[in-house]
């Protein structure tokens, strides 16, 4: 429950910028999105994440956003990674289903900050066997970052972000507080 209200006031943060920047009466002046179909504002993309060794970890993350004004963009994410640990004597792997709700604010030409909730999916251990995972649980992450853009005049382009988490839940699935991301999006 407190995920869901969480997710919900990222929500309500965004709409509620997208009200406040929507009351001027010079709205087209200052956001020449204004009158722009909904499908014209619309961007795809998605971030992915790599890292082989002991540890192997494959992410896949497309997302839908919208873009409010030239300069801030909400959206979602569904995500999909691939984890696994190998240790002498063999290995632990599992899959791990989830989504993101995201709300981003460009401050200069290419740097942003960007507030994004994430609730994934995950086999965890219990704590009679701790040496295997033998039950999945929801584990929430809310992160908090910045980072930087090269962006089209279309709504194209690519980003790097550096994100920290706050819940830090024990189970998260990330090794660090800290994650670095990297991607692209495609203007419609």
């Amino acid at each position: 429950m407190l995920y869901t209200r969480i997710a919900i006031l990222v929500l309500f943060i965004a709409v509620g910028a997208t009200s406040v920047y929507g009351q001027n009466d010079s709205k087209k002046e200052k956001n020449p999105l204004a009158g722009l179909p909904f499908k014209e504002r619309l961007f795809l993309g998605g971030d992915f994440g790599l890292s082989f060794g002991t540890t192997t970890y494959i992410r896949i993350a497309p997302l839908v956003g919208y873009r409010v004004n030239p300069d801030f963009s909400v959206g979602v994410s569904p995500s999909y990674q691939y984890w696994k640990y190998s240790f002498p004597g063999g290995s632990i792997d599992q899959s791990i289903y989830g989504g993101s709700t995201f709300a981003r604010q460009f401050l200069f030409e290419s740097v942003f900050v960007q507030a994004e909730f994430e609730l994934l999916n995950l086999e965890a251990a219990s704590r009679s066997r701790e040496s295997l995972l033998d039950r999945r649980v929801n584990v929430p992450m809310f992160f908090v970052g910045a980072g930087y853009s090269q962006r089209t005049q279309n709504g194209s382009g690519f980003f790097i972000g550096v994100f920290y988490d706050l819940i830090q839940d024990i189970n998260s699935p990330y090794l660090d507080d800290i994650t670095f991301r990297m991607g692209g999006f495609i203007g419609l």
